[in-house]
């Protein structure tokens, strides 16, 4: 079995820490101001968002390294949206993806197909709305 450990500690006051294993890298988050935090951190939710932007921008990556292919930058903000009826719970993932206009149509075409199997896409989108936005610009 592959896996990967992540330890999580309560650090109190709605704090936690969470270190990775295998390079000992420590995150933190703490709750968002709405929800009785300080939103000094990320919160947990936020962490999943953030893991969706970056899961994308990584699939891409791992395509254009395996292809031979320089890849220009690549800027994605999410936009994490919550329910405000009901269990809290994220309702909607907004990614505007903002890639160099010089990527010629093929290579772009690509990455944008590749960009619709990144893992943790996959495995949210039966729960929420999840929206690519797709734009070329100079960056």
């Amino acid at each position: 079995m592959n896996s990967t450990k992540i330890s999580c500690k309560y650090l109190g006051n709605l704090h936690t820490e969470a270190k990775h294993s295998i390079s000992g890298s420590v995150i933190h988050t703490d709750a968002p101001k709405d929800h009785d935090g300080e939103g000094n951190d990320f919160a947990p939710t936020d962490l999943l968002a953030s893991s969706l932007g970056t899961c994308v921008i990584t699939i891409m990556g791992i395509e254009a390294k395996r292809r031979g292919w320089e890849l220009d930058k690549i800027q994605i903000d999410v936009y994490k949206i919550m329910t405000t009826v009901g269990p809290r719970k994220i309702k909607t993932l907004v990614l505007e993806i903002y890639m160099s206009s010089e990527i010629d149509s093929q290579k772009y075409k690509i990455l944008k197909r590749v960009a619709d199997e990144c893992p943790v896409k996959l495995n949210l989108e039966a729960s929420m709305d999840i929206k690519l936005n797709w734009k070329q610009t100079k960056i």
